[in-house]
């Protein structure tokens, strides 16, 4: 009896062929943003401790509450898998003192994975990954806020090829907040035992996380609701008119989203989500905003940061067929040998060019020319290179079908366009 076939676990994806170069190519187009707004790249564990999220994304946050990958108990401590970043890099930063670095604000960028445990959807995955930065300093001044939110949004656009929705919101300082909580509090009272089980939980936990309730229903009540704009504090006033001042003399577009809270509990000051503008139904491709006392609550100093991060899955999702072409095209193989010879000579060819920083890749003996010439296409390979069992060598040109007799010399003196 066959034994039963291991499929991959459920919300979890293979990248393999076109997708995982789709993958890598978006990798090097954010990286090389990461590289253009000066941030230094770290590289985290994918477990901490319990402790580390439930402290500092808020017990009310779904992401605690329900969504969490805990591990099973082995030792004295229990360890969950990141559910997000931004708590990780600040455990990074305290535990290794960068905090005192005299060149600040501190600028970290990360892309890995993220687990939460939830309904798989489309975008929604339980291993998904993640791309973005964190901005940390004594206080977190406008240059850091504008630089954090541009190089999300320039990010996301030089990745999809084309303009991003940002809508934005302005959460202010912890005093104003708990101000905000409390009058939420007031007006959602009569409507709470009609609203959703979530939204009940979070009118005991955090009333601001209603606002962002995904039923139809509680939304109609939720227009309704206070604005945080009407308590803010005068230096939050001033904070919110500098940044959209800013934004516009820059050119920026933006949009005002008052119900826009974002999922964390530790966010204050500004947050922001951005959208694919032509295709909105897919959700929030990414998102940040600025936090204060985050680090405070996982015992190092009090600092303040911004951050964002991107959902490649959701930025993958987003990609047109034109702009897959464009970055498959970006990859593509510069070299596919036949070898017709197969005594190594072929090899010794592939040696050189690879030397030169071409890549090259070799069809099976077992493939006839035609279908050799095929999976070159499949590959799309810039050029064929056919070794004859003389060592003459035939060079093919894959988009014109054009075909000459070149030697390896005047092959390794092509310049190379990596």
């Amino acid at each position: 009896m066959a034994e039963q076939q291991i499929k991959r676990p459920r919300g979890t994806t293979d990248y393999y062929g076109e997708q995982e170069k789709l993958f890598l190519a978006l990798d090097s187009i954010l990286k090389a943003e990461a590289k253009a707004y000066g941030t230094t790249p770290c590289e985290l564990p994918m477990f901490e401790e319990n402790r580390l999220f439930h402290r500092s994304v808020g017990e009310g946050s779904d992401i605690v509450l329900k969504e969490t990958f805990d591990l099973v108990k082995k030792g004295d401590k229990d360890f969950t898998l990141r559910p997000e970043f931004t708590a990780s890099v600040s455990r990074m930063v305290i535990e290794n003192k960068l905090y005192n670095s005299p060149d600040m604000p501190l600028r970290i960028s990360y892309l890995g994975p993220v687990f939460r445990y939830e309904r798989p959807q489309t975008g929604r995955l339980r291993q998904f990954y993640q791309f973005g930065a964190e901005f940390i300093d004594t206080k977190i001044d406008l240059a850091s806020t504008l630089d954090a939110f541009l190089f999300a949004l320039t990010a996301a656009e030089k990745a999809l090829g084309h303009k991003v929705i940002a809508k934005i919101n302005f959460l202010g300082s912890l005093e104003s907040r708990e101000n905000y909580k409390a009058a939420l509090k007031a007006f959602f009272a009569p409507h709470v035992d009609s609203m959703c089980d979530d939204c009940k939980r979070r009118f005991e936990v955090n009333p601001l996380r209603i606002l962002d309730c995904k039923v139809q229903e509680d939304q109609e009540i939720c227009k309704d609701a206070p604005k945080i704009k009407d308590y803010l504090s005068e230096e939050d006033q001033k904070e919110y008119q500098n940044i959209l001042k800013a934004l516009d003399d820059i050119g920026v577009s933006y949009e005002v989203d008052d119900s826009l809270v974002r999922g964390l509990d530790y966010y204050t000051g500004l947050v922001f989500e951005l959208y694919d503008s032509i295709n909105t139904t897919l959700g929030a491709i990414g998102g940040g905003g600025k936090y204060a006392s985050l680090m405070r609550q996982i015992g190092g100093p009090d600092m303040e940061g911004i951050g964002f991060s991107l959902g490649m899955e959701r930025l993958l999702l987003a990609l047109t067929e034109q702009r897959k072409q464009e970055l498959l095209q970006e990859e593509s193989l510069d070299y596919f040998l036949i070898d017709f010879a197969r005594d190594g000579f072929g090899s010794y060819v592939a040696s050189k060019l690879r030397e030169k920083g071409y890549s090259v890749t070799f069809s099976s003996y077992s493939r006839a020319l035609g279908g050799a010439f095929k999976m070159a296409d499949r590959l799309k390979a810039k050029n064929a290179l056919i070794i004859e069992q003389d060592h003459r060598i035939q060079k093919k040109d894959m988009l014109t079908r054009n075909q000459i007799e070149v030697s390896l010399d005047s092959l390794l003196k092509e310049e190379h366009h990596a």
